[in-house]
């Protein structure tokens, strides 16, 4: 872990040497959570939605005229279940129309600790891939959308050995909706 913070903080630096702008802000809005969860045993699979809210703060780093890299880290809550949303999304500036489109990797952190009887349910991290859109309103408020899926399996491994050992796969992902406003420094 230390190695990949230390790879990405090397990369962040390189790019703000070659002479990019960049620029600071904050962005919130609502979000829309959808936890979907299978097994092989039953054919079952089930869904649920919860909504709630995102504050953040991002770094904008201008490559060149339409294109963009924009990390971010985001603290949500949906129906009372805390993460820690961290996309790095490349965005693309459509000619002087304001318009951008977006997508890139994203790292879900649950906070809240799902057990049962002494066993953790489902795994800390989930990582994501990320897609939406935005409109710059002025140089410094812009609104965007996005939708992300979950490309790993949020259940524990002991979850999963323990379904593996009954001959049942199961699987579980949270993808994110989210719409909000933003503002660059």
């Amino acid at each position: 872990m230390l190695k990949k913070l230390l790879i990405a903080v090397a990369i962040l630096t390189s790019m703000v040497s070659f002479g990019q702008e960049v620029n600071f802000g904050v962005q919130g809005g609502y979000i829309n959570m959808e936890g979907k969860s299978s097994n092989s045993l039953d054919d079952v699979s089930s869904s649920g939605n919860s909504s709630g809210f995102y504050l953040g703060a991002l770094v904008d780093f201008t490559l060149s005229d339409n294109f963009h890299l924009q990390p971010s880290v985001n603290y949500a809550n949906a129906d009372d279940v805390n993460f820690i949303i961290v996309p790095v999304l490349a965005q693309y500036y459509i000619q002087d129309s304001g318009f951008y489109l977006q997508a890139g990797p994203q790292g879900t952190f649950l906070l809240d600790n799902v057990s049962l009887e002494g066993i953790d349910l489902l795994n800390t991290f989930g990582l994501d891939l990320a897609f939406g859109a935005g409109y710059k309103i002025t140089s410094n408020f812009f609104v965007e959308a996005k939708y992300s899926f979950e490309l790993t399996n949020r259940f524990s491994k002991e979850v999963k050995d323990a379904a593996d050992s009954e001959g049942i796969e199961v699987d579980s992902q949270f993808n994110a909706f989210s719409i909000g406003l933003g503002y660059k420094f």
